[in-house]
């Protein structure tokens, strides 16, 4: 072996050792620049077609303070919603109609059928319920519209109009009117970072809040008072939301003067699986 080719062994294996290091160092910063890039959370519907989401609720149900004692259960529920887009207005917002089903084994309801706009920040807006199904509900038919729209004000996120990145957050404030006071409701919003959900990468978003609907029901003023905490997967090249889980407490009682307590309260604790499930 002749010297001048042992002394090339150590040079070869040194660039070698700084092609890898380079690599490395390519790789890392990829890796890291992606987990911290920016992205505009928007919707991206298309005209035409159908978005299926499948919600599976988990719960249970109490009544506390009734003078004819306390009572109980447990429920579960599988609901699927097909959100159809009818068109895009000279608004850009979303047409879209949306029909609401619960599915039960040996079972079968009429769907609840909602039309609405959405802009594609996601705030809704000209909701109408123009079919309320068969399904069992808690709250009278008359009265869903109202709820329904003020509800999705309260707790529907409106994303902000700037890209989002891993440790910003945002916040949604709404007021409440009640006939002695105004309550002001507020759901925060933290960007987490990117996560795969099946083949989408998506922004991650944590959220807290909660919501004051009032209605009325039975010629009765009630209050529902609930409180949230979930995650969201939004896929921004896709412009959708492909997963979202949640638990949720919800207290519905009399609307009485502040500070006094109400005859009975209606009380609600459940989790939520939903997820995109369907496109067509």
């Amino acid at each position: 072996m002749s010297s001048a080719f042992v002394r090339s062994v150590p040079l070869r294996r040194s660039l070698n050792g700084l092609a890898l290091i380079g690599l490395l160092t390519v790789a890392v910063f990829f890796t890291t620049s992606c987990e911290r890039r920016p992205a505009k959370l928007r919707w991206k519907l298309e005209p035409g077609k159908t978005y299926v989401y499948r919600s599976e609720v988990a719960g249970n149900w109490r009544i506390e303070g009734w003078e004819k004692g306390e009572r109980g259960g447990e429920f579960g529920n599988l609901i699927e919603t097909e959100m159809s887009v009818l068109g895009i207005g000279s608004d850009s917002a979303f047409r879209i109609r949306e029909a609401i089903n619960l599915i039960r084994e040996g079972q079968e309801f009429e769907p609840t059928i909602v039309t609405y706009s959405m802009a594609p920040d996601g705030r809704l807006y000209g909701m109408s319920e123009v079919g309320i199904g068969s399904a069992p509900r808690s709250i009278p038919s008359r009265e869903r519209r109202e709820y329904r729209k003020q509800y999705f004000e309260q707790t529907q996120p409106t994303y902000p109009d700037r890209e989002l990145k891993p440790g910003e957050t945002w916040v949604q404030e709404t007021k409440v009117v009640l006939d002695d006071r105004v309550i002001t409701t507020m759901n925060q919003f933290d960007v987490k970072g990117w996560e795969k959900v099946g083949s989408y990468l998506c922004l991650r978003i944590d959220y807290q809040g909660e919501s004051f609907v009032p209605y009325e029901s039975e010629g009765r003023n009630l209050l529902e008072h609930g409180k949230v905490r979930g995650s969201i997967w939004f896929a921004p090249q896709e412009g959708l939301p492909v997963q979202q889980r949640d638990s949720f407490y919800v207290s519905t009682a009399r609307i009485v003067p502040e500070g006094e307590k109400p005859p009975s309260t209606y009380v609600v604790q459940s989790v939520r699986l939903y997820q995109l499930v369907e496109i067509r």
